[in-house]
């Protein structure tokens, strides 16, 4: 463990404290070698990311150049016409998105929700969740196998709100109704109505009926 604890020492002082004492205008977050920084105007990114390269050289380091970009955070208030508008950073997607207004209606934010990538893997997770194919379990133990997961996932992507979250759970509660359809031996709308009369019943079954996430 004593790499990752070097490697991020070594980006303190040679990114961090270099950031502090020579762009103090400028707000960034580091977390491990993922560094967003937020600047003015796209000429002062365009500028300080020449910087940047040339620091982390003097270091002999250098950034991914695929995972690197300038983005607009356009909003109601920032509306210029730039194409690259969103970006990725620990796992969620930052981009414009319709918020309500404390007022009453829409507007457009700039906002967070999890990612496409990272929906697309915890939907992977799902898929190959070898609990939802053994129908010789009772409910309860399903939901005690799976339940973890699902609330290290709500408890942390819920941070960016829950549109996104609700596709993934709806992925979830599609593999109940095929497990509820196959234990029980019903058609799909029969197996939906079993698994309606289950969480009427236990509404605090799986966490993400629990919580309100996606409930049938």
């Amino acid at each position: 463990m004593i790499s990752p604890l070097l490697a991020n020492l070594y980006l303190h002082f040679t990114l961090d404290k270099w950031l502090e004492k020579h762009y103090p205008e400028v707000s960034f977050v580091r977390y491990a070698d993922d560094v967003v920084v937020h600047c003015k105007s796209k000429e002062s990114a365009q500028d300080l990311l020449s910087a940047i390269k040339v620091r982390l050289g003097e270091a002999r380091l250098s950034i991914k150049e695929s995972k690197t970009k300038i983005a607009y955070c356009r909003d109601y208030r920032r509306n210029a016409p730039e194409q690259e508008v969103s970006f990725e950073f620990l796992g969620f997607s930052f981009k414009p998105m319709r918020m309500i207004s404390k007022h009453g209606g829409y507007f457009t934010g700039f906002g967070m929700e999890i990612s496409p990538s990272n929906q697309k893997k915890l939907t992977e997770v799902i898929r190959e969740e070898r609990t939802f194919n053994n129908t010789t379990l009772e409910i309860s133990a399903l939901a005690a196998s799976i339940n973890g997961k699902l609330r290290g996932w709500i408890n942390y992507y819920g941070a960016g709100g829950r549109r996104g979250l609700y596709r993934v759970m709806s992925r979830v509660n599609n593999r109940l109704i095929k497990w509820v359809k196959y234990k029980y031996k019903l058609n799909k709308r029969k197996a939906i109505k079993k698994l309606n009369e289950i969480r009427q019943a236990y509404p605090r079954l799986f966490y993400h009926w629990e919580v309100g996430i996606c409930p049938l």
